[in-house]
């Protein structure tokens, strides 16, 4: 970026913008509440804001006086008077607390904790396994002579291949059935085992909740009597709420910062278009002279002699504080812009070579550093 480009505009002061926004948020929470500070006046009675004369950081404090009509202050004073019984009735009560308190608190008396039975297991398998066992022995021993006899007709003796093999499938059906009868028997003890445990716990939690509920009775009596002493005030209507939108003035500030900023940058992109086109059209500047007086350049160099040009105007400055012009060639071509070796052999002079002419050259890659 140049030198000679424009600063870019101040960001506003975060303390100073914090503290204005937050004296206008201050002023409006004021406002509101003036506005809010609404006189009732009701058959029931009044309710009126007066300053009080203090001010807190420089806010004037305001106090809320709610005054009733002589029968709403009569029916006040019944209400007191009856909650000053029902404290004593309280206090009264709490003698049979502190008895039922002083008893020791304890389950010891109650059904114990349900425990897993594994004997009322082991019994409710075995009489299940035994139920299934009387029925299946005589059905297997009546399918082990049919199956005999059926072998023996058909020629099959006893110890052949087939009567080994037909035996053998005999075998596995029965065990599985068997089996079959175990898994359940097994099943249905763990779910006697789970019924009698049920009925153990349900028994002690009932014990539990009758001996609880007639150790709190009185604690709950007495806090009966306790709920029942709340005074009753009339009821006023709704205060009218009017709100105020606070000023938006942190927003305000950083829009107005946004704004110049962009301006700014769509300044800066115009400048960085033009100062790019320095180094665009570098590359294209030798290949305009070739065929020119002053032949053609060399390597990187690219003429920059201030003898060759015309029209000269200065359009920016680099970052190194070397000047850019805007010009044209003398032999012809368009509008260029690029550097004068006369302004670049006082900053990089290495940077300048010539030619068998005595024009000067300038290597861009070492000018611009």
């Amino acid at each position: 970026m140049g030198k000679s480009s424009p600063s870019p505009p101040a960001a506003p002061d975060p303390a100073a913008t914090a503290a204005a926004q937050g004296q206008m948020n201050k002023e409006t929470a004021i406002a509101q509440t003036r506005l809010n500070q609404v006189d009732e006046y009701t058959p029931y009675g009044n309710s009126l804001f007066t300053p009080t004369g203090e001010e807190v950081d420089g806010i004037q404090r305001f106090r809320r006086d709610t005054t009733l009509n002589p029968e709403q202050q009569a029916i006040v004073d019944q209400q007191t008077a009856i909650s000053g019984n029902l404290n004593t009735l309280a206090g009264d009560q709490l003698g049979r607390v502190q008895s039922n308190l002083a008893d020791p608190y304890g389950y010891d008396d109650l059904p114990g904790a349900p425990v897993a039975d594994a004997a009322a297991r082991q019994q409710a398998i075995d009489a299940m396994y035994g139920q299934y066992e009387s029925r299946l022995n005589p059905q297997f021993d009546q399918q082990r002579t049919a199956l005999e006899t059926r072998l023996a007709n058909q020629g099959i003796g006893v110890g052949s291949d087939a009567y080994n093999q037909a035996m053998e499938s005999f075998g596995r059906t029965r065990n599985d059935a068997y089996q079959s009868a175990q898994n359940q028997a097994v099943g249905a003890g763990g779910a006697e085992q789970s019924r009698l445990f049920g009925l153990q716990g349900n028994a002690r939690e009932r014990a539990i909740q009758e001996y609880e509920r007639q150790r709190n009775a009185p604690l709950n009596e007495t806090n009966a009597l306790m709920s029942g002493t709340q005074i009753q005030n009339p009821t006023f209507s709704p205060t009218p709420q009017t709100s105020i939108a606070n000023t938006d003035y942190t927003g305000l500030v950083n829009q107005q910062y946004a704004g110049q900023m962009n301006a700014y940058n769509q300044g800066q992109s115009r400048n960085n278009a033009a100062m790019g086109g320095l180094f665009g059209l570098a590359g294209s500047i030798g290949g305009g002279l070739a065929g020119g007086p002053f032949g053609a350049a060399a390597g990187k160099a690219i003429f920059s002699d201030i003898r060759v040009k015309q029209n000269i105007s200065k359009v920016g400055t680099l970052d190194n504080g070397l000047p850019v012009y805007s010009f044209q060639y003398i032999d012809g071509g368009p509008q260029q812009i690029g550097l004068m070796a006369q302004d670049v052999e006082h900053v990089h002079p290495n940077a300048v070579s010539e030619n068998a002419q005595g024009i000067k050259m300038v290597d861009y890659s070492e000018a611009v550093l």
